[in-house]
């Protein structure tokens, strides 16, 4: 037995008392596990940098975060919840730009510039609007750089993130270089949104000081932002201001307080095992054991994980190795 995978392998070796077929299901987990590591895993950015206390190799991670866990079936409830994570990688990432700006920016584009998509011209036409748009991250994870390569939009020299505008712009200056650049669209993308606060927040400088239509696309955002990003632009009151998300995450898809309808059934015992491993770190964040607003979300990005995921998968203290470390905006001391 690899000393590295043990508690892995024993969940593979053992027969368990009422349960037979554990063993051959853990196997089966292993295998997809271990291909989801080299297709998926190994793409998560905070793991990539040179460190004594996190391993690259994710199963080695996997089996020392499986160990937090005294109970052999908080292990097992463990080892399942995995297959329940959506890990949107590189490559998922490209498919949701390109999602973004052909399936939504285009024609949402020749909606309001209500050009004829049956006439001679109209390739023309939308090229002309797109050259009016300024396309701009919410916060600085969206990689707008990336996003502009891979699309092909030409965007402006100066594509800030509105969070940011938000603390640190002249709103005379945004309007004079809205005037220069001759934009008449504001488009922001923001990679993905949990409870909606800070994308909100962004909205509504945005709404307050750029003159002309605002389109918003998350690429990825929870049922409980959503709602609070519908609601947000309806207490607005603007008539230009356009929401389009990619890919909506519904409520069953989360791991909340109150059990959703629709949920997986393993979502039940994965409540307990949050609140032990929660408690297990000796740290208070705000959420608990669901997360930041207690969303429950079950995303990791490659180029990081949300705070929106429940900290079991993410948060590092002096007594927790989680699965995937988050690398955080602010320095925290671990006591």
């Amino acid at each position: 037995m690899s000393n590295k995978l043990r508690t892995i392998e024993r969940m593979e070796l053992e027969l368990h008392i009422t349960d037979e077929k554990r063993s051959i299901r853990a196997s089966k987990l292993r295998s997809l596990y271990e291909t989801l590591a080299v297709q998926l895993f190994q793409q998560f950015e905070p793991t990539k940098k040179t460190s004594q206390r996190v391993s690259r190799d994710f199963m080695v991670r996997l089996n020392n975060w499986l160990e937090h866990f005294e109970d052999q079936e908080d292990q097992w409830i463990a080892f399942r919840s995995i297959e329940y994570l959506f890990f949107a990688g590189q490559q998922e990432f490209e498919e949701l730009y390109r999602c973004a700006f052909d399936n939504i920016i285009k024609p949402w584009l020749i909606d309001i510039a209500k050009i004829d998509i049956f006439s001679n011209d109209a390739g023309e036409k939308l090229d002309v609007e797109l050259e009016a748009i300024w396309p701009c991250p919410v916060t600085d994870s969206l990689r707008i750089n990336g996003f502009l390569h891979l699309t092909g939009l030409s965007g402006k020299s100066l594509r800030p993130d509105w969070l940011s505008m938000r603390q640190f712009s002249c709103p005379a200056k945004v309007k004079l270089y809205q005037i220069k650049e001759g934009i008449k669209y504001l488009v922001l993308i923001e990679d993905f949104v949990g409870s909606g606060g800070q994308i909100t927040r962004a909205l509504k400088f945005a709404a307050a000081e750029f003159d002309g239509p605002i389109l918003l696309i998350p690429l990825l955002v929870c049922a409980p932002g959503d709602r609070k990003i519908k609601a947000v632009i309806h207490e607005l009151g603007r008539n230009d201001i356009y929401y389009k998300p990619v890919t909506v995450l519904s409520d069953e898809c989360l791991v909340t307080e109150t059990p959703n309808l629709g949920e997986p059934k393993l979502f039940s015992q994965l409540r307990t095992i949050m609140k032990t491993g929660y408690d297990s770190m000796n740290f208070k964040l705000s959420g608990e054991e669901y997360g930041w607003n207690k969303t429950g979300s079950l995303v990791v990005m490659y180029s990081n994980c949300p705070n929106n995921t429940p900290p079991i998968f993410h948060h590092r203290s002096s007594t927790w190795a989680p699965l995937f470390p988050r690398s955080e905006r602010e320095l925290k001391v671990m006591l």
